[in-house]
């Protein structure tokens, strides 16, 4: 992918990732829970979130990210892996999720960094990001599964009482299983996609009916 953006050094690298997967970036990830407002609305407690949370991480969209990620800054046939990441998704509202913070991360690097992406899903944009500004792709891997967890406890205070404390005290915890995804889907592709989290699934599944609800997934 040729760019006329010119190429971080390494702190600069760490920076702008930092930038790019920021509350403030405006994709829009605020709006999403991934499922989780059912889950709550099912029976889902505090007590039980950090579990929930470990497994979309270890066994579910967490790991599936990271190897999609993976596979869109290895390769210069993005809609190749991009089918894949759309072909995975388990509900109307999770391709919603990742078809809309993609498209608006898109726009973004194209606009500010004049990279040439467009409507790809979010992991496959974030991956062509990367492979475009030679970015460090295991860093970038952790930094977003950390993201992705602080979006859900963030919608998670919105939704039972997850004191900012507490929360702070969840993403601590996980933050070491963000490492551990990165370094597991090392090597991994395409064909590696899985997912046992069958229960999140179904909780996106049922978000599509929810009502009343405040977050689009």
């Amino acid at each position: 992918m040729v760019t006329d953006a010119p190429i971080p050094m390494r702190t600069d690298a760490t920076i702008l990732l930092a930038q790019w997967l920021s509350p403030a970036f405006p994709v829009g990830a605020f709006a999403y829970s991934s499922g989780l407002e059912s889950a709550v609305a099912g029976g889902l407690t505090v007590d039980g979130l950090q579990d929930w949370l470990a497994d979309f991480l270890v066994h579910g969209t967490g790991r599936s990210d990271a190897i999609l990620i993976r596979a869109a800054a290895e390769t210069d046939n993005a809609a190749e892996v991009d089918e894949v990441a759309r072909a995975f998704c388990a509900s109307r509202e999770r391709l919603l999720e990742t078809e809309s913070i993609g498209r608006a991360f898109c726009l973004q690097l194209a606009n500010v960094w004049n990279l040439p992406v467009a409507n790809l899903s979010y992991p496959v944009a974030l991956g062509q990001g990367l492979r475009a500004l030679d970015l460090p792709v295991d860093l970038a891997i952790q930094m977003y599964l950390h993201a992705y967890v602080s979006n859900m406890i963030a919608a998670a205070q919105r939704l039972m009482p997850l004191g900012h404390t507490n929360g702070q005290r969840i993403l601590t915890d996980l933050t070491p299983l963000c490492a551990e995804v990165a370094e597991e889907t090392k090597g991994l592709g395409c064909d590696d996609i899985t997912s046992q989290c069958f229960a999140a699934d179904i909780a996106a599944m049922q978000h599509e009916v929810l009502s009343p609800r405040i977050f689009r997934t």
